[in-house]
Order: C-alpha cells, then structure tokens, then sequence
C-alpha cells in the first residue's frame, strides 16, 4: 500500500513539473533552438545519468516564467531578455552563453517561387499582394513577432495587411503552415524554417534594411536544483556536435 502510494506521488509531482522528476535539470528554452538541441537531452542523460526537462516557447513567455518564480536550472532566451533575468538576479551572469545567431526570412509551400524580398520595395508589394501572412504572435512574447508587428506599422502597412496577418504560437507553426498551404507566405527566423525545410519552397532572407538577427543566450539560474549537471549542460552546448546541429537549422555560431 505504501509502495503503491509513494509511485502515485512521485506520479503526481512528475505530471505537476511537466514531466520532470526530483534530480533532473529543467530547462526553459526559446523554441528557436528547439530543433538543434533535438538530440541533447539523450545524449546527456547517457553520458551523465541525469535526464533534461526542456520546456519551449516564445523568448519573452520563457522569461516570464523565471520572472514568476518557477522553478529552472538552465534557460536559453535572447539577450534583452536575459538582461531583465540578470536584474532581478535570477541567473548567473558569469556564466552567460552565446548559442548563435539567425536571421529572419520568409517561406512558401514546396513547388512555389522563392518570395521577391529582396529589396524594401519589393518586400512591401509582396506583402500587398499575398492572401495571407503567417507570423509568431506578438501577444506571446514572440521575438519576431512584436518586430514584425513594429516593421509593418513602420512600413504604413499595418492597416492594409491586416485581415491577411494569422499569428501562430511560434515561428516554426507559421512555417508549417505555409509548408500546408494555410498562409501563403510565413515569416520567421531561418533557424524556424529549417525543420520544415523539406516541404517548403526556396526561402528568402529578408533585406538588410529590414533584417532581424537575433542572438541566443543560455545561463544558469541563480538557484539552479542542480548547478553542477547545470554546467554541464552548457558545456555540451559548446560541443562539436551541437555547433553542427545550430549551423545546420539556420545558425551562424561564435566558434
């Protein structure tokens, strides 16, 4: 009887942590990286015994949790958001990591034309001109998102586009969207396309003057359940591997 109310307890504390048992590191992650840390968590838990909870989701969602007070040992979000963590002293700034960074392109379905962006003019009419515009949702803390939203009032085209703009929970859902065929062009990060890459047309980055590269940042939480496997999580990031993985989906990396 005990036995079995003790399995239902750790059960219950497992479901309640989102599927993260006493010991294991909890990392709160931008989704951008998602795709290039896919392979991380077994690999670490093979070579160090102790298993990783990632949870994803827009930068500015991750950084609300940590400012809410859940709890974390790693968390992976762009520099202004980890300066507001490191304000309120809630990582470690000595030990801040440069993950990469990528920039910001538009896709359409497989077996269309590359979109025509490639100039401020150009970007402009082939926003007038689509049906429909995928983006991650501004209202989520979506990095790209609120600049987008910004740009397109910037470019007067806020009025004119916006029946057309669907927000998505992130950058990735609105390339899959395109890649299906429910928006006619999605804009996101390279690093967001890059899983979808496959069932997508020619991607175009978007021109300088307009251009978007965002930088991702890891630390380690100032109270970190576990400091120690917390630093080894950011060692394995550093590796050869996990460079490769970043370069792959649409990084430049700092080494």
């Amino acid at each position: 009887m005990r036995t079995a109310l003790k399995v239902a307890t750790a059960a219950a504390l497992a479901l309640a942590m989102g599927g993260a048992f006493a010991g294991d590191l909890v990392a709160f992650s931008a989704a951008a990286v998602k795709s290039s840390l896919a392979n991380l968590p077994t690999a670490f838990q093979e070579q160090t015994g102790t298993a990783i909870h990632f949870e994803y989701g827009t930068a500015g969602a991750m950084r609300d949790k940590a400012l809410q007070g859940d709890s974390f040992d790693v968390i992976i979000v762009t520099p202004s958001a980890m300066k507001e963590l490191e304000a309120k002293s809630l990582v470690d700034a000595k030990s801040e990591l440069t993950l990469g960074t990528t920039s910001l392109g538009a896709g359409v379905a497989k077996g269309h034309l590359a979109p025509d962006i490639g100039t401020v003019a150009s970007f402009k009419k082939t926003l007038l001109s689509v049906s429909s515009i995928g983006i991650a949702d501004p209202a989520r803390g979506a990095t790209t998102g609120i600049y987008l939203a910004q740009l397109f009032e910037k470019l007067g085209l806020s009025e004119q586009i916006k029946n057309k703009v669907k927000v998505f929970p992130d950058g990735q859902n609105a390339m899959e969207a395109a890649a299906r065929g429910e928006v006619e062009i999605a804009i996101g990060q390279m690093s967001e396309a890059a899983p979808v890459k496959k069932d997508l047309g020619p991607l175009a980055l978007l021109p300088d003057d307009v251009q978007l590269r965002t930088v991702y940042v890891a630390a380690i939480a100032a109270k970190a359940p576990n400091p120690e496997a917390a630093a080894r999580l950011l060692d394995a990031v550093k590796s050869a591997a996990i460079q490769q993985a970043l370069q792959a989906n649409g990084f430049s990396t700092p080494r």
